[in-house]
This record gives C-alpha cells, sequence and structure tokens, in this order.
C-alpha cells in the first residue's frame, strides 16, 4: 500500500467573518477530521498553524486521497503527494545516478 499525503490550507476567501459562524465552520471540521481518524480513512492529522496542516493515508490507490481531499473542498485547499519509503526509493535513485553518470 502507498503512503499519501494531503498538505492542506484554509480559503480564507470563504470563511466566514462572523465569529459564531466562524465557529460553526471549525466545529464542522473538526468533527470531519475526527470521523476521518476513527474510521480509518486517515491515519494522522498534524496542524502546523491554524490554517494549514497535513494528513496522511494509506490506499492502493491515489483515488482515496483525492476522496478525503473532495470532502474538505472549497473550505481547504489541498496538494497530494505520494511519499516513498527510504528503503524502496535510495535504490531506485542510485541506480538512475549510476545510469546517468556512466554515460558521462
Amino acid at each position: 500500500m502507498a503512503m499519501y499525503q494531503i498538505h492542506f490550507k484554509a480559503n480564507p476567501v470563504l470563511w466566514p467573518r462572523d465569529p459564531k459562524e466562524n465557529l460553526a465552520v471549525w466545529e464542522n471540521s473538526a468533527e470531519g477530521g475526527r470521523a476521518a481518524l476513527e474510521s480509518g480513512l486517515v491515519q494522522e492529522i498534524y496542524m502546523v498553524s491554524a490554517s494549514e496542516g497535513y494528513c496522511r493515508l494509506e490506499s492502493d490507490s491515489k483515488m482515496a486521497a483525492l476522496a478525503v481531499a473532495a470532502t474538505f473542498f472549497p473550505l481547504f485547499t489541498q496538494e497530494i503527494q505520494e511519499l516513498v519509503p527510504w528503503e524502496e526509493a535510495k535504490d531506485v535513485m542510485l541506480e538512475a545516478v549510476r545510469q546517468v553518470a556512466e554515460g558521462a
């Protein structure tokens, strides 16, 4: 299974300016995050500021990550990246660099 990381940022244009409406949006977002964690849809959620964070999920395809991202759009914009474990990536990268060096 592949690991995907979703980098999300709040879309400030769409968030309400009224404090009570803003609280309602935050409560909905927090509930969505809780439900995603409890159901196993995502494995981790991290915040780096009040408006930006990351979540990680394991899936056989990027479609699951796209589905998770879609549920929070347009309040959050997202960037999805596949994370390749070091043990798998290093050999592929070293081989590619060796081939280039041999051809030089």
